[in-house]
């Protein structure tokens, strides 16, 4: 089958180029990825597969993770994109104006199920054609680098969205956060069930590096946000006693 990453993303972002304000980049991709996140779950028991590949399963199942996917990205871009390389015409850092996006819900709704469908249609495909399945590992491959390189250059994302809000890079922290995650996530992945299959270890590292990366995010976003609000581990915050006291300094008692 078609790679979860880039195949799958490679083959429904250039919706979004020919129409931006027609798509939610992030959910069209979320999406096109979602029915193979349900090969974390293999050997847990939970009836996610062949369910995620079902046309029930495009409401049922990819909608609600590329969803919280979209969301949990566009919270997450800005502070990520900060502990990037400038990457050249790839433009990484630009990727924090995904936080800016503002489509309507249905927009965002009808891109993960869009996505959601293209990779059921793919996956068609190569069952009809099982040689396909090597072109379109190296199609999308080079195809993704591309769009990505296209995206970069002619800074499409600032066009869409904006410029990037800026954020403090806290790169000691936020990669020893990543690696800490994401490290024994991939160490246990081999003996998890189902390891033997490449399509449910794949979909495994994709997760555990994400992990790693989001909870970085928060990570760094909340040491940023307490040093400059002043506070230390191990220390109390100053307390300002007028404003701590309920009376005025009149000793009249503050009202609301």
């Amino acid at each position: 089958m078609p790679l979860t990453f880039p195949s799958h993303p490679a083959a429904i972002v250039p919706l979004k180029l020919s129409r931006p304000r027609w798509f939610d980049g992030t959910a069209l991709i979320f999406g096109s990825m979602a029915p193979d996140l349900a090969y974390v779950l293999d050997g847990s028991g939970l009836p996610v597969w062949p369910f995620s590949h079902q046309l029930p399963g495009l409401v049922g199942w990819c909608l609600p993770i590329a969803w919280v996917c979209t969301w949990t990205t566009r919270r997450a871009a800005p502070v990520i994109a900060a502990h990037l390389p400038a990457g050249g015409a790839l433009a990484l850092r630009d990727y924090a104006c995904l936080s800016l996006a503002s489509h309507r819900w249905w927009i965002t709704v009808t891109s993960a199920l869009t996505g959601a469908a293209s990779h059921l249609a793919l996956d068609r495909l190569e069952l009809q054609i099982p040689a396909a399945e090597y072109v379109m590992h190296l199609l999308g491959a080079i195809g993704m680098l591309l769009l990505a390189r296209h995206i970069g250059k002619h800074q499409l994302l600032r066009r869409w969205y904006g410029d990037p809000p800026a954020r403090r890079a806290r790169p000691v922290l936020f990669w020893s956060v990543t690696a800490v995650v994401a490290v024994p996530a991939i160490a246990v992945t081999p003996f998890l069930p189902g390891a033997s299959l490449a399509h449910t270890t794949g979909a495994r590292l994709l997760c555990a590096v994400t992990a790693g990366l989001l909870l970085a995010s928060a990570a760094a976003a909340i040491a940023v946000r307490d040093r400059r609000s002043g506070w230390v581990p191990g220390r109390r915050r100053a307390v300002d006693p007028q404003a701590a006291s309920p009376r005025s300094r009149s000793g009249s008692r503050i009202t609301h």
